[in-house]
């Protein structure tokens, strides 16, 4: 079976500055026939309040569920997919107010914290794992082998050794990917930033999703010819100190997919501001907050995408190990021109033209 497609995406405006966007590039082309009809069943299920079961004298029980959520860090991309994975299971008939136990931890970005949360919930014997983020869903790969794990907005699942592969994720695991369209992104650095000759880059090399990422951003740069400068960080307290490293070493900023990057994104699109340093790439939330343009997902959507394939796993009692892991397709563009403004780049006109469609 072939891997599943997350929904389309939506223009929208900024919070921070001018961002507008469409729906104009493909990422990726995956079929959507796998989701069908458990999108048909979300919508069926909704309001239902509960899940209902035969009993020994023929009649019915009510039979709820209790999952674990484990998201790893509070950022606005894992925040969005938590959104998204709760209004798709309330979709579908499975909350606290129908009776179900939804438990909701966050490790606060530590992984020692994360496998401690993973074995509460072994422990209180969940009926599924929800890991948003790629340490949580690796700690909880190897916390069960039972339980069902459906991991959500993970860069590269294989890489990150909790999938056998996308078609056929195998075990007890299966979920979401998030992986940013890393190409078009450098090409974004040709088009806004043509002068461009290095590309500073900040880095957690800790983060299995942040070496996921820089396996398709180095070839990138490459065939961009571009240059890379790389400066590793350990933590968020060292982002702003890296960002200032770069000044004079680099052109562009661009953010990679590194979860301690982005939580600490606003030191530095302030290096950039002050130094004048465009910065490319991330998410749509990450534009907002002063990145100049990207084509990227809907974390929202891929949240909702995570909360069926639980659904499936839970009212189907599928085998997750036999579900593709859904990897989002359509991109949008995504443009901040106060952004631009401030780090002194100009966007082309045929960029915001592409971008004010839809």
């Amino acid at each position: 079976m072939p891997p599943t497609q997350l929904g389309e995406k939506r223009g929208s405006a900024a919070m921070n500055g001018t961002c507008i966007g469409t729906r104009t590039h493909r990422c990726r082309t995956v079929p959507w026939a796998a989701l069908a009809t458990l999108g048909v069943l979300a919508v069926c299920l909704a309001g239902c309040r509960k899940h209902s079961g035969p009993t020994p004298n023929g009649g019915t029980e009510e039979k709820t569920f209790t999952i674990g959520v484990n998201q790893f860090m509070q950022h606005p991309l894992l925040d969005d997919v938590a959104k998204g994975l709760k209004d798709e299971l309330e979709a579908a008939g499975i909350s606290e107010s129908h009776g179900d136990k939804v438990m909701v931890k966050n490790a606060n970005g530590e992984d020692s914290v994360a496998v401690q949360i993973n074995k509460q919930f072994v422990s209180q014997k969940v009926d599924a794992i929800v890991a948003l983020g790629t340490p949580s869903a690796q700690s909880a790969c190897k916390t069960t082998t039972t339980i069902p794990v459906i991991f959500g907005a993970i860069t590269d699942p294989v890489a990150a050794g909790i999938a056998d592969s996308i078609e056929k994720p195998g075990g007890n695991k299966t979920g979401t990917s998030d992986r940013w369209p890393f190409e078009q992104q450098v090409e974004l650095i040709k088009q806004i930033v043509p002068t461009a000759k290095k590309v500073g880059i900040v880095l957690n090399p800790a983060e299995s999703n942040t070496e996921a990422s820089m396996k398709y951003i180095r070839p990138a740069l490459k065939q961009a010819g571009l240059d890379s400068v790389e400066v590793a960080v350990a933590n968020t307290g060292e982002v702003f100190g890296a960002a200032k490293s770069l000044v004079g070493r680099c052109d562009v900023f661009l953010i990679p997919g590194d979860n301690t990057v982005i939580a600490a994104i606003d030191t530095l699109i302030k290096v950039a501001r002050e130094k004048k340093i465009p910065v490319i790439g991330g998410s749509e939330d990450l534009v907002k907050k002063g990145s100049i343009a990207t084509y990227a997902s809907d974390y929202y959507q891929i949240g909702r995408t995570t909360g069926m394939i639980v659904v499936e796993v839970l009212k189907e009692k599928k085998d997750p190990g036999t579900i593709p892991v859904a990897v989002a397709e359509e991109c949008a563009l995504v443009v901040n021109q106060k952004a631009a403004t401030e780090q002194g780049a100009n966007v082309p006109e045929a960029l915001l033209a592409k971008a004010k469609k839809g």
